[in-house]
């Protein structure tokens, strides 16, 4: 069937759904004016300081990380394995990087080109902190546990150096296995423990402690978040919901997906100058869209299939705007939304890690060691996280919501099981 035999198809469709609501179209936030300026921007800044040494050092900690300090550890990594650089800035909420040194990480690494590199950027944190990150198609996770492990290995540790941070990091992700002198930090640390447990802790580990908990009750605080209502293809819609949700909170999801594919038919019966690929790719997600939904109108809806009709929605979307890289929503929950960014997520209580798209509340929930506020489904009568769910069971645990594979489209399409 051609793509414009389809648009007709599409019509006859929207005769079994409700009408839809209007609502004022979204903002198209994404248009910015070019102001001319060609000011170089704080990645591009650092990115060619490194060009000239492997160690940046923003102003802000030339006392705390000495000049004696930093050549010590630029000899260290010049005899080096790999190709090692370190970034040393003040983090804050709001800045460049909205205080997260992987988005840092990220940024210098794309101002740098192509190639495999390897980071670690200290961060001020109540003790300090070193994240690594490896960029690269073959490259090892190298400085990733060297962070890790620099982290355990100064834990609970007052007054201990940038530098002296900055070393283990890079000791460790120069040794010959790099994940196994994580553990063996991670064991050392549970060792002496009890030092630095609650039971042991004075009056401001208790307060530490305290908020530690805060944080854990903050961030299954995220899906309380509203949904936003879908925008225009050039937008880039938000979905929120509360992962525990009672039956109304579903029913409404549900409907608001139904609205949404009667709303994208529309728009693609009337779509005209779109390549016929694009209106295509279109036109195959909405089809899968609608069979998720008209799945759940039958059996009975679940937050995952309602989830995953917004998220093939969004597929739909961005093809018909031509986008070559469709958005990728949250690993870790999609109904968090699509403004994302690639995170190492290493297994809870494990030492495997895999890198997926992960929203700012998700991702900083890594960093911190804290499991994010996932997307939950059933599974022999227990709630456990969807991508928990045996891939032969459940298309979005096999793709993750297309973020693991790009065939999320023709899995349904071909009659997979959701």
């Amino acid at each position: 069937m051609s793509a414009r035999a389809r648009v007709a198809a599409v019509l006859a469709s929207l005769a079994v759904l409700l009408a839809p609501v209007p609502v004022p179209a979204a903002a198209d936030e994404s248009s910015k004016p070019d102001t001319g300026d060609s000011a170089a921007t704080p990645a591009e800044e650092i990115a060619e300081a490194l060009a000239d040494s492997p160690i940046y050092v923003d102003p802000a900690y030339d006392t705390a990380f000495p000049e004696a300090d930093r050549e010590r550890i630029e000899e260290l990594i010049a005899d080096g394995p790999m190709e090692l650089y370190v970034i040393a800035i003040p983090l804050a909420s709001g800045d460049a990087w909205d205080g997260d040194p992987e988005a840092l990480l990220s940024a210098v690494n794309d101002r740098m080109g192509a190639g495999e590199r390897h980071f670690l950027a200290y961060e001020q944190s109540y003790e300090g902190s070193v994240t690594g990150e490896d960029f690269g198609s073959e490259a090892a996770q190298a400085a990733f546990y060297g962070g890790l492990a620099s982290d355990s290995i100064h834990r609970g540790t007052e007054g201990v150096s940038i530098a002296d941070r900055v070393e283990s990091a890079v000791e460790v992700a120069f040794s010959d296995d790099p994940e196994a002198g994580y553990e063996q930090a991670t064991a050392d640390y549970e060792d002496r423990a009890p030092e630095y447990s609650p039971l042991f802790l004075g009056q401001r580990g208790w307060v530490l402690w305290a908020a530690g908990i805060g944080v854990v009750v903050l961030l299954a605080g995220v899906g309380f978040l509203l949904l936003r209502r879908r925008g225009s293809p050039d937008a880039v819609p938000q979905h929120a919901a509360f992962d525990n949700a009672d039956r109304a909170q579903l029913e409404s999801l549900v409907e608001r997906g139904e609205r949404d594919l009667i709303e994208l038919g529309e728009r693609l019966s009337s779509a005209s100058g779109v390549p016929e690929r694009h209106l295509s790719r279109a036109l195959d997600a909405r089809d899968a869209a609608a069979r998720v939904h008209d799945r759940m109108v039958a059996q009975g809806p679940t937050l995952a299939d309602a989830a995953g009709v917004l998220v093939l929605l969004d597929l739909a979307e961005d093809a018909l705007a031509g986008r070559g890289a469709p958005r990728q929503p949250c690993y870790a929950n999609p109904l968090h939304g699509s403004q994302t960014r690639s995170v190492q997520w290493r297994e809870f209580g494990g030492t495997r890690s895999i890198r997926v798209p992960l929203c700012a509340d998700c991702a900083k929930a890594v960093r911190n060691r804290v499991r994010p506020t996932v997307l939950p489904a059933d599974h022999e009568g227990a709630s456990v996280p969807y991508y928990e769910l045996p891939a032969e069971e459940s298309v979005w645990a096999a793709t993750g919501f297309g973020t693991l594979t790009d065939d999320l489209v023709q899995r349904i399409l071909s009659g997979q099981r959701q």
